[in-house]
């Protein structure tokens, strides 16, 4: 088991990015806060991955050689091994028509290039913080009206 400069045990990223450059700055500021990070150039090369072991977070580009980050994201939301895991967006399509395509492919989170490295590792810690409400898993959806 791994343990991250806090203590405890270190959350999993996969790092679905095809851009070299985009990986490495990536993979700096993440493995730097003390993520365990994995990284993947295309979906195809994605999907093994992401059910080999279990991850934390799925921090995936839009535009992506052969499937896209969309078609990544609703196979993932297919599988009982990834269903829950969270998704995030981070990609240069900031159209609104892009995220709409996010939100109905299933993601938690759409953000557009560029970001600052503290507003992506504060948003990534609201979803991977011990008691955070945003994990996809420990959400409580409501359905119908409360009693009264």
């Amino acid at each position: 088991m791994k343990h991250s400069e806090n203590g405890g045990e270190k959350k999993r990223i996969l790092v679905v990015e095809d851009d070299a450059s985009a990986v490495g700055a990536l993979r700096q500021i993440l493995i730097g806060k003390g993520y365990e990070v994995l990284t993947a150039a295309s979906g195809e090369d994605a999907l093994p991955l992401s059910t080999q072991s279990p991850w934390d977070l799925f921090l995936l580009d839009v535009a992506l050689p052969g499937m896209s980050g969309f078609d990544l994201c609703r196979t993932l939301r297919e599988n009982a091994k990834t269903r829950d895991v969270s998704v995030v967006f981070l990609t240069a399509k900031g159209r609104l028509l892009d995220m709409a395509e996010a939100a109905d492919a299933g993601s938690d989170l759409y953000l557009v290039k560029p970001v600052l490295a503290s507003k992506l590792l504060h948003v990534i810690g609201l979803f991977l913080a011990a008691d955070a409400a945003l994990a996809r898993g420990r959400r409580h959806v409501q359905l119908t009206e409360p009693s009264a």
